[in-house]
């Protein structure tokens, strides 16, 4: 419910309960159980409601005075406590907070070498701040994974001689290198942490993100019993910007 509705709502119920000059509507209603009913009905409005503090559910819900056996006394109560509700309202108290949608860095000078690649991740880079605000927790920590694997590639790519001879290149069988196109997130990880792409604490937390990046594998979600919330994803998100930085500063 949003705040003109619930506004509305509540003051047509003030308006119901109490007569022109304040006093309590006691003749509009015939007994207890019609008052506790339009009790009721402001609960309703008022837990659908984001914004009203916790503390006035919750007295409203202990108070005493719903219990006397008056009319006029629980009408009266009821009145105080939507006359509190719509001062929160008047204060903007009901507002949510403008989801704001962070522009993507200029990833240029990081991409340069792969065709399109920067305008698959400046489109991921918004895509993964969408999720997060409709709490698609998994879908925006997945791209977010998805962004940092391809930046590591990009930088790979721009460095390909550097790649190949860090200590942490992938040696096949015969000790020969897969192409960079071919290397996992974690070996990309720890290259770019080898050469000094990436912080070593940072490179640390990149594998976090990675092992939290593989639940777009169901089978892994299960066996990681994953639960991404908000915190998850706000956790996930500075790890990607500050590895970025970290790209971007190994560049110059």
């Amino acid at each position: 419910m949003d705040k003109v509705q619930a506004v509305k709502l509540l003051q047509g119920i003030l308006t119901e309960i109490t007569m022109s000059d304040g006093l309590a509507a006691t003749d509009r209603f015939n007994s207890l159980r019609d008052v506790d009913a339009k009790v009721r009905e402001v609960r309703m409005v008022l837990e659908g409601l984001d914004g009203i503090p916790s503390t006035l559910l919750a007295s409203m819900n202990d108070d005493i005075d719903f219990q006397a056996n008056s009319r006029r006394i629980r009408l009266e109560t009821l009145a105080r406590y939507i006359q509190s509700a719509l001062k929160f309202a008047n204060t903007g108290a009901f507002e949510k907070p403008k989801k704001i949608i962070h522009a993507p860095p200029d990833f240029t000078r990081l991409t340069n070498t792969v065709p399109g690649l920067k305008e698959e991740l400046e489109k991921r880079w918004r895509e993964a701040q969408r999720c997060a605000h409709v709490e698609a927790h998994t879908g925006a920590v997945i791209l977010m994974g998805s962004i940092l694997e391809g930046l590591l590639l990009a930088r790979a790519q721009l460095s390909p001689s550097a790649a190949y001879q860090s200590q942490k290149a992938p040696r096949d069988k015969a000790g020969k290198t897969p192409a960079i196109h071919d290397w996992t997130l974690s070996t990309l990880i720890d290259v770019a942490a080898d050469l000094g792409w990436l912080k070593i604490d940072r490179s640390k937390f990149s594998h976090a993100l990675r092992d939290s990046r593989n639940v777009v594998h169901p089978w892994q979600a299960v066996m990681t019993r994953a639960n991404f919330d908000q915190a998850t994803c706000k956790t996930s998100w500075n790890v990607l910007d500050a590895s970025v930085d970290d790209l971007f500063n190994s560049l110059s």
